[in-house]
């Protein structure tokens, strides 16, 4: 990074000063309700400074301090715990209770939204801040303001800096974290909208054609030029035989440009479809992009396979705080249970508390049974080529409750159109090749733990499905008035989110629950005996580093849909039985606690899932003031005393448990009346679970 000349220095002690100066009449109101501030009354909030970006690029200047900047307060979803363990009970067919019973959006906002007044001290701090209160969010989740740039840095105490990439693209970013009143501690998890470093891309790749290459066709795939029309794609994929076609279904679009709804209308026509039903939802104004292809190919081939559903478009801002607040937006409106998605970004280019925001909206989706489908990338294995070559998976294909959709290269009989096989995409370095790969931030789910192809067997591994994205194999589009071949795995997402509006139409009709999030039926069927007949599995070729197999792998994931038959088995109501280990934690003392005494906690864990635990299982302890560990006994357990946590490294069998874990603690005389403390389980490829022991130092225990 280049070094600061004088006058750079003289600059910002006058920016600084202007910054204080348009802070201190907002802030003298806030004070008056928290009291004067002091510099021990502001918190840091971590990991905002997008650090990769910043130590390659090189420091221009100062941004405008007239600048208009958007961002978003970022409030945490109360009672995760409840949540998690809801959303593996909603999508396991052994719990009679609770699966497929999604929530509405109401009583998912009363049960684990932020409570409406800390939602309005936000709001008020914003004011108080001198930033407007651009829009606000049904869940509590996100508050978008806006202000220039003085005004924002004056807000976090912090700078805002314009950076130059060695490849040119300039972007801005915080001079360090930002800082918030400690009354907001607790309210506020993040600020997103500080940098412009990251940057979403569309996921399609166009096929050179000339306009007498467009002009003819072979007999299939049929469309213009030879691209696939509709019927060739349900004859391919074997969906000629399914009847539904998305009536009364939404299926929702994030986009981050426009579209002519003229290209929409000629496409249909074309092909003899039924007239689009769009719907145009503008989000924190929308994009400010223009038309681009993407959002056309997203509607046309959505269209494709499900003609009669209505399809909502989302169109906002290209940015850290507008892909945010399209997604919660999609989430809070829960118009549809089918969301495709075919925007991106490296997993590396965005910050751990951002990736934190967009997995809470995503899993308020699952818990309302929306799934959303992702393309997985258009660079093989190296998401943030040609910037970067190492080996990273794509956001948001790569969160734990979205399904990655990884392409592959379809090739069909010229003459009927029917399937004849499948490769994974791979059009070299550079040229396209299918997303896929091992996230770097999520560990592995619940329903991956226990497929033994995969790549890693600790973080979550991408894609999950794939279907046919080569341009060379492509799909007919009608973009920009003019006929086009387009792939990419942008094509691949919204046909399975096509796909997924004709199975919920059947279910619809037959009283039945929405198919929700559909990766945990997606790889029950995948380790079950109907896979070979659901899924095409992709045998053949590589994305530049992980290679197809037979099986789930990195490269394809399961492979893509033998339509009709996958469509009957999540349609006819066939148990989906999630093939996982669940270790439960008992947590227990043997007799009362006396002051000055020594006392015993009894810990037993067991696995009451329908498979063996995968790796070690650990016990973590947190114990109250006034006791302090002395000793334990326990078969196979090793400890860590600095960590006050236990593991035992041996497979746990289905309805086995480990022998029983005896703590020794020590009673203070000091020690409180009521004496609560916590176990929390993890490892072993099942969820976590956390109890709670409450101990009267008169009494045996009163809850666990």
């Amino acid at each position: 990074m280049s070094s600061k000349p004088n006058f750079w220095r003289i600059f910002m002690k006058n920016r600084l000063f202007s910054s204080f100066k348009y802070l201190m009449c907002p802030m003298l109101a806030f004070s008056l309700h928290v009291g004067a501030a002091t510099s021990n009354d502001f918190v840091e909030l971590v990991d905002h400074v997008p650090t990769k970006g910043v130590n390659k690029a090189t420091l221009m200047h100062p941004l405008d301090p007239n600048q208009e900047i958007h961002v978003s307060f970022v409030l945490p979803l109360r009672n995760q715990k409840e949540l998690d363990d809801l959303l593996e009970r909603i999508q396991d067919p052994a719990d009679h209770e609770h699966y497929g019973k999604h929530l509405t959006s109401e009583e998912f906002i009363e049960r684990f939204a932020p409570f409406q007044e800390d939602y309005d001290k936000v709001v008020a701090y914003a004011n108080s801040l001198g930033l407007t209160v651009q829009d606000t969010h049904a869940n509590r989740t996100l508050l978008h303001v806006s202000g220039p740039t003085q005004a924002i840095e004056a807000a976090f105490n912090l700078l805002l800096h314009q950076y130059v990439l060695p490849e040119g693209r300039q972007f801005y970013a915080p001079s360090k974290n930002p800082e918030v009143h400690t009354s907001l501690a607790s309210v506020v998890s993040g600020v997103v909208g500080l940098d412009s470093y990251a940057q979403w891309h569309s996921y399609h790749h166009r096929k050179e054609t000339s306009p007498s290459s467009l002009d003819a066709s072979q007999a299939f795939p049929s469309g213009p030029g030879g691209g696939f029309a509709p019927k060739d794609i349900k004859t391919a994929y074997n969906l000629s035989g399914v009847t539904t076609n998305g009536s009364k279904q939404i299926i929702a679009l994030f986009e981050l440009a426009s579209y002519q709804a003229s290209d929409i209308n000629t496409y249909t026509q074309h092909f003899g479809l039924p007239s689009p039903k769009l719907k145009n939802i503008l989000v924190s104004g929308g994009s400010s992009s223009g038309i681009d292809a993407e959002v056309t190919l997203d509607i046309e081939l959505a269209i494709a396979l499900a003609p009669e559903s209505e399809i909502y478009v989302y169109e906002g801002p290209n940015s850290n705080q507008g892909v945010l607040d399209t997604y919660n937006r999609i989430a809070t409106d829960n118009h549809a249970k089918q969301v495709s998605t075919s925007w991106g970004s490296g997993e590396d280019t965005v910050n751990t508390q951002y990736l934190h925001a967009e997995n809470a909206i995503f899993k308020q989706m699952a818990a309302q049974g929306q799934t959303i489908y992702a393309a997985a990338g258009d660079s093989g294995a190296y998401d943030d080529y040609p910037h970067n070559k190492s080996l990273i998976v794509d956001d948001p294909a790569s969160q734990p409750y979205v399904v990655g959709v990884g392409g592959t290269s379809l090739k069909v009989n010229t003459s009927t159109g029917a399937y004849l096989t499948e490769s994974v995409w791979n059009n070299g370095l550079g040229n396209g090749a299918a997303g896929g790969g091992v996230s770097a931030v999520w560990p592995i789910p619940s329903w991956q733990t226990n497929v033994s192809t995969v790549y890693s067997k600790s973080k979550r591994n991408v894609p999950d499905v794939a279907l046919d994205a080569d341009p060379d194999t492509g799909y007919a589009i009608y973009f920009d008035g003019k006929w086009q071949i387009f792939g990419g795995t942008s094509c691949a997402a919204p046909l399975w989110a096509a796909f997924t509006a004709c199975v919920n139409q059947e279910l619809t009709a037959a009283n039945k629950p929405a198919l929700g999030f559909a990766n945990p039926k997606i790889y029950a069927i995948g380790t079950g005996a109907a896979y070979t007949t659901d899924f095409h599995d992709i045998t053949i070729g590589n994305n530049l580093f992980y290679h197809a197999s037979k099986g789930y792998d990195n490269a394809s994931g399961w492979g893509s849909f033998n339509g009709a038959n996958l469509y009957t088995n999540l349609t006819s109501g066939n148990s989906f039985s999630i093939t996982a280990p669940h270790c439960h934690i008992l947590f227990q003392n043997e007799a009362p606690f006396t002051q000055g005494k020594t006392g015993t906690y009894e810990i037993v864990v067991s696995n009451s899932g329908n498979a063996s635990t995968t790796h070690p299982v650990t016990v973590t302890i947190n114990l109250p003031s006034g006791v302090t560990y002395s000793s334990f006994t326990g078969e196979g357990w090793s400890f860590n005393h600095s960590a006050l946590s236990f593991t035992h490294s041996h497979l746990l069998h289905p309805g086995s448990k480990y022998p029983a874990i005896q703590l020794h603690v020590e009673i203070a005389d000091t020690a409180p009346s009521s004496l609560i403390s916590t176990a929390t389980v993890s490892g072993g490829g099942s969820p976590c679970e956390t109890v709670t022991n409450v101990v009267d130092r008169a009494n045996a225990a009163i809850g666990n």
